[in-house]
């Protein structure tokens, strides 16, 4: 073979090789004209989209969506700054034998469970300050918010007072309550016609306290000896006995105000505050199916206040229904991802995500972020939002997704 045959060999040879990459790399990636010729369900190779770069506008607004705190392990009772907490406990297992006794004392007692917030070391040591009231009316405790009551519910008379600063976990304080309140509660024991019920009595913090703590409530798994405690020295018939009893529900409700800013929301738990956040998808590929959402949330470390209780999660969950704030069961955690951000990752193996079903034509009201601890405490997360002046800050919700052609 002469040299001027071997050269036209081997151009042929690459010329080809040239084309099968041209052709695998257009098989792999078509051009919008070419996807229109792909069997409908095949796909075409993952793509990205990104908030930042292919403008997905975002709108929030912050509300309250008030929550029961029965399940918590606190009982949270103080102020700081707006926000104020009651300590609810209704006290039973009296027995119904003790109508007509004579209480000659009745001391209730709580033992602390080391939590406070704000969550500084002198927080820690802030002092507690509270009075009793009567619980005027039937309050169903698993269910009850504080938006639920009024000032007609409690009553004005101090029937017990503590002042004192509990610093050791499980430190007990006690409080002598009145004696005639208690007979009433041993009377009604005996007879749910009696007058006076039983409905309870209310923790609540008077001018002098600053911070807000946690004794622990009727719920306490780690031992009965930290609930709530009653102990009732009485006459009866000439003979002096005394009760004992922790069977106790407990709950918290707390109220206060947040002040957000036009740079950021807040995720306060205990409230709770909580952020309804929309996004706007018309220019996203209404036909993609999408693989995977992460939404990134930046932290305003300086103004969040994080507990020794706090698990540094977010919760987002799929909003039903925007006016009453109904969302599913099913949450999607988010938490920590480093360098001041929070990332939720939108999609799960046990539901569809969000985003996928806005694209098939569900209602898109949104999704809600709330506080990991909304229920049980008290953290605060200030995140930066879609109004931040620092364009890097904002929200950013990062798809993978891939195209399919349209059935």
């Amino acid at each position: 073979m002469t040299i001027k045959n071997i050269k036209a060999l081997l151009l042929g040879i690459l010329v080809t090789t040239a084309l099968s990459v041209y052709t695998i790399g257009c098989a792999d990636d078509p051009s919008s004209l070419g996807i229109n010729f792909i069997p409908p369900g095949d796909t075409t190779g993952v793509r990205i989209f990104d908030s930042f770069t292919d403008s997905m506008p975002i709108t929030s607004s912050n509300r309250i969506l008030y929550v029961n705190t029965s399940g918590s392990a606190n009982l949270m009772v103080g102020k700081s700054g707006s926000i104020e907490s009651k300590g609810l406990v209704v006290f039973g297992n009296f027995g119904s034998d003790l109508d007509s006794a004579t209480v000659q004392s009745a001391t209730m007692t709580l033992a602390y469970n080391n939590y406070y917030y704000p969550a500084s070391s002198s927080d820690s040591l802030g002092q507690m300050s509270f009075e009793v009231y009567k619980i005027q009316q039937y309050l169903n405790f698993s269910t009850i918010t504080v938006d639920s009551v009024n000032s007609s519910s409690f009553g004005n008379v101090s029937q017990g007072t503590f002042t004192g600063t509990p610093t050791a976990d499980s430190q007990d304080v006690s409080i002598s309550l009145n004696t005639s309140m208690v007979k009433d509660w041993l009377e009604y024991a005996a007879d749910t016609a009696y007058a006076n019920k039983n409905y309870g009595i209310a923790l609540t913090p008077n001018a002098g306290t600053s911070v807000i703590k946690s004794f622990y409530s009727g719920l306490a798994v780690i031992s009965a000896s930290v609930r709530p405690r009653l102990e009732v020295i009485y006459v009866k018939s000439g003979v002096t006995d005394t009760l004992y009893t922790d069977g106790s529900a407990t709950v918290s409700l707390v109220n206060g105000s947040i002040p957000n800013t036009s740079e950021t929301f807040n995720l306060q738990a205990g409230i709770s505050f909580v952020q309804v956040m929309q996004f706007d998808l018309s220019r996203f590929p209404q036909t993609a199916t999408v693989n995977d959402v992460q939404l990134y949330l930046t932290l305003d470390s300086a103004n969040s206040v994080f507990t020794n209780q706090s698990n540094n999660s977010v919760f987002a969950q799929f909003i039903t229904d925007s006016a009453g704030l109904v969302t599913e069961s099913f949450q999607f955690n988010g938490g920590s991802s480093g360098s001041g951000q929070y990332m939720l990752r939108l999609v799960s193996n046990r539901i569809e995500s969000p985003f996928a079903r806005w694209l098939v034509g569900t209602t898109n009201y949104g999704i809600l972020l709330v506080s990991g601890t909304q229920n049980i405490a008290l953290d605060s997360y200030t995140f930066y939002s879609e109004h931040s002046v620092d364009p890097s800050k904002r929200p950013r919700v990062i798809i993978k997704y891939t195209p399919r052609v349209n059935p």
